[in-house]
């Protein structure tokens, strides 16, 4: 005889019965899976390039190389065009906005203010480019002041944004062979991977 059903016990003295619920799992009605629909993706319609950078939420990364490695979804209640793309987040001091770990949406820098907006910044340093560029998230803030060619900037600070209250702002500063550049600003977090 098989057990086409699967093996079925009964146990009409209590005791038993209480004895074989804790050694014999019970039988658990399996739901049927879901299907999850497949969305192809289309660049710059609902997807961006996904980059090879881990971003810090720190310091400034290791240098690192960008290149596209895959395209990612985007929801459909942000729109998008050429100049978003995405990258991985790491680390705690932006952990209020960003969680360790997320894939993040940024679009390109367009110039403009940037006080007080999250952004993605690059460390080039011009004594070794082919290793790549440091990068780090944090918030955008600068002090002005004007001479006689307009305005410059005195101080830039990129401020953590984050539950751990040791976590310092960094400071940007002139130095002889690295610059700072804005690469983007945040817009959302993607994913939670």
């Amino acid at each position: 005889m098989r057990g086409i059903r699967g093996t079925f016990i009964y146990a009409c003295d209590p005791a038993l019965r209480a004895y074989l619920k804790q050694h014999i799992p019970t039988h658990r009605r399996e739901e049927p899976t879901q299907t999850r629909n497949v969305v192809e993706l289309k660049p710059f319609v609902n997807a961006v390039p996904l980059y090879s950078l881990d971003v810090a939420a720190g310091a400034f990364s290791a240098p690192q190389l960008a290149e596209s490695v895959r395209l990612v979804e985007v929801p459909k209640d942000c729109p998008i065009d050429d100049t978003y793309f995405a990258c991985r987040v790491i680390g705690e001091s932006m952990n209020l906005i960003i969680p360790n770990g997320a894939i993040c949406l940024f679009r390109k820098e367009r110039g403009g203010t940037r006080n007080g907006k999250i952004v993605l910044v690059e460390l080039t340093d011009q004594r070794d480019q082919e290793s790549g560029y440091g990068y780090t998230v944090k918030e955008y803030r600068s002090m002005k002041t004007e001479d006689g060619d307009g305005f410059s900037h005195k101080t830039i600070w990129l401020k953590p944004r984050s539950s751990d209250r040791s976590i310092e702002s960094i400071g940007l500063t002139a130095q002889d062979d690295a610059e700072f550049h804005v690469v983007g600003e945040f817009i959302r977090v993607l994913d939670r991977e």
